[in-house]
């Protein structure tokens, strides 16, 4: 009888703990939205990370442009949930680059996520993914937005290149 209670708390532990990582869904018009408000200013993963995690960490290894408004172009962040967000667009003629890590995620939520981000960019180029969906990129393999899912064990990350 005692064997019941026991089984049920290992199956719930496995079943909670054995699942993967899946991020929020959230409507492309709101993110969409949330840029405008900001003037184009911030980016749609940030602003998508700040919308649906808390931050555990100020920005870290901060840059600022040397010349125009010496805004920040580079840095680094932490969510919780063992995220970390970094971005580097400091070169005055190259593209931005988003380095996004997160704990091991399912991948269907990720590659839906992944569209739903790219949306928000409004770029009008098409993009589509290699066969095991590990790449999104343009069609033309021009000028446009990369993004690239790597894994390890414990994470996974979502490489992100936007420019020519």
């Amino acid at each position: 009888m005692k064997l019941g209670p026991l089984f049920l708390i290992m199956f719930f532990t496995a079943f909670t703990f054995g699942q993967d990582f899946q991020l929020p869904e959230q409507d492309v018009e709101d993110l969409k939205a949330e840029i405008r408000k900001h003037n184009d200013t911030e980016e749609a993963i940030y602003l998508y990370l700040v919308d649906n995690f808390d931050t555990i960490a100020k920005k870290r290894e901060v840059v600022y442009l040397d010349y125009g408004n010496y805004r920040i172009c580079s840095f680094n962040q932490e969510f919780e949930n063992d995220i970390n967000y970094s971005i580097e667009e400091c070169r005055e003629a190259g593209g931005t680059l988003i380095s996004l890590v997160l704990p091991k995620t399912d991948r269907q939520s990720l590659v839906t996520w992944i569209e739903m981000i790219y949306e928000s960019y409004s770029m009008g180029e098409e993009n589509t993914w290699d066969p095991n969906k590990t790449k999104y990129e343009p069609i033309n393999k021009g000028v446009g937005c990369y993004f690239e899912i790597k894994e390890t064990e414990k994470y996974t990350l979502v490489e992100n290149y936007c420019g020519c």
